[in-house]
């Protein structure tokens, strides 16, 4: 599943650095279902099982979100359960210029023999007058041809397109005779693809496969799409434009951060790696590590709002710098989760940050700026671990400026360098309940700091090196 290993002194196996996204297996294709898909894909077949009349979903969800890993396990269980269930990314075959051709294609691929073999090859003879029409009219220009000509060739094209339907509707039939079950039609990655040939497969599948016992299921970033369509068609208003396209539309579900980034740290090797450094030099410290990692790097992500592909891209960095890490050293959890978060989500005041150019305090106003825009909005179960590592990254930043602050908050008096602080924390007045917790917070988060025996004032530099190629103008 991961890269191969890589083995360290004492034969301890280093975190891998990729993992390769695992085949669907064929008997089991729920095996690898950490974030439990399967309930989502269990209501799609309730949904499509006894569908006779022409039918079309779209399930909705962020690039990154695990719409291919369910689309690509649900087409193999509802094959496994007797369907005809065809899984076609429609990224990969972009280049066609008709995307009727592309569909035909994966249709006569997926039928192998017998009855409904011959009839998906024959959809595809019936259907060449309009692919070569189309062929053929890119290479003539509209004056060369007469007003006899466009007329016939209009006719021929209708002709086509109502024998196509015809023996959709037999092939449709056959199949719902044989299997008591539609064919079902899957398509994913439509977002990615050319605006043009997106809204021409829609059109294809609204227009030919609009028949009885046929369920398509598209696979969509409907943000995207309606902006990749606006770009090029203008003014129109893509959302309301899509929804004539599909009967019903799905949105997916959030992942659980807690429980994918425990699968992540499960096959990145990173558990198993830090407890095998703890085991090693007889200390305790990278168990303790990891288990702190395993707390505060969920409720950062969660509070980002980030993609399961950001947050499998922000363990991947953590994976980076154990790699490098040496008996009885850190990576001190609380400042290496939040800059590896905000490595990806600002990479600009990532920098400046590692540079010396900018505050902690910048770093958690663009994260509190962030979940309110990006994130739930809503209050924070896990409040206190965040003021965990907010104290973390101000200790990092400045230690002796940031604690004057907070001093001088609690005791009400006027702040003398406000900068230091982020907006939330600088409004405090340390009177009221609210206040005085999280003040007491960051304040004993910051004794604690300064109690570890290792060196918490050059983190951040010591990190950067880890996760980054800086070797210079960094922090020291």
């Amino acid at each position: 599943m991961a890269d191969e290993a890589n083995k360290a002194e004492g034969g301890l196996t280093r975190p891998a650095l990729k993992v390769v996204e695992p085949r669907v297996n064929v008997m089991t294709p729920w095996t690898d279902d950490k974030l439990v898909r399967q309930k989502i894909a269990d209501r799609l077949t309730t949904v499509i099982e006894d569908q006779e009349a022409p039918f079309v979903i779209s399930l909705d969800g962020r690039w990154g979100t695990g719409k291919t890993f369910l689309l690509t396990r649900w087409q193999q269980g509802l094959v496994n359960d007797g369907y005809q269930a065809i899984y076609f990314n429609a990224w990969e075959d972009d280049f066609c210029d008709d995307p009727l051709l592309a569909i035909i294609g994966q249709l006569t691929e997926h039928f192998q023999e017998g009855k409904l073999k011959a009839m998906a090859v024959r959809i595809g003879e019936v259907a060449l007058p309009i692919l070569t029409g189309r062929l053929l009219g890119a290479s003539l220009k509209r004056e060369d041809l007469s007003r006899k000509d466009l007329v016939a060739d209009y006719r021929t094209q209708l002709k086509t397109k109502r024998e196509i339907r015809n023996r959709l509707t037999d092939m449709a039939a056959l199949v719902r005779k044989e299997s008591d079950r539609p064919l079902v039609f899957i398509i994913d990655e439509l977002d990615r693809c050319r605006p043009t040939f997106a809204i021409e497969l829609l059109e294809r599948v609204k227009h030919i496969f609009d028949v009885p016992n046929i369920v398509f299921v598209f696979g969509i970033n409907r943000a995207e799409l309606v902006k990749s369509l606006e770009s090029v068609y203008g003014e129109i208003d893509a959302g309301v434009y899509l929804r004539r396209f599909f009967d019903m539309e799905f949105i997916l579900p959030e992942a659980d951060p807690t429980k994918f980034c425990g699968f992540l740290a499960r096959a990145y090797g990173l558990d198993s790696f830090f407890y095998g450094m703890s085991k090693n030099s007889n200390a305790s410290i990278h168990a303790n590590e990891f288990r702190s990692l395993s707390e505060t790097l969920p409720v950062i992500l969660g509070r980002m709002g980030l993609s399961l592909r950001d947050m499998d891209y922000c363990v991947r960095l953590v994976s980076l710098a154990a790699k490098e890490l040496k008996e009885r050293h850190t990576v001190f959890p609380a400042v290496l989760a939040l800059l590896v978060v905000v490595k990806i989500t600002n990479p600009e005041l990532y920098q400046r940050f590692v540079t010396g150019m900018a505050t902690a305090a910048e770093i958690i106003n663009f994260v509190n700026e962030r979940h309110r825009t990006c994130g739930s909005g809503e209050p924070d179960p896990n409040r206190r671990d965040l003021e965990w590592v907010e104290a973390g990254i101000y200790f990092a930043d400045d230690r002796e400026g940031v604690w004057e602050q907070l001093t001088l908050l609690t005791d009400g008096k006027p702040l003398t360098r406000p900068e230091l602080l982020d907006e939330t924390t600088r409004e405090m007045n340390g009177d009221d309940r609210r206040s005085k917790r999280k003040l007491g917070n960051l304040r004993a988060g910051m004794e604690w700091f300064s109690r570890q025996e290792v060196n918490y004032e050059g983190s951040v530099g010591y990190l950067v090196e880890l996760i980054d190629l800086y070797e210079s103008s960094v922090r020291q």
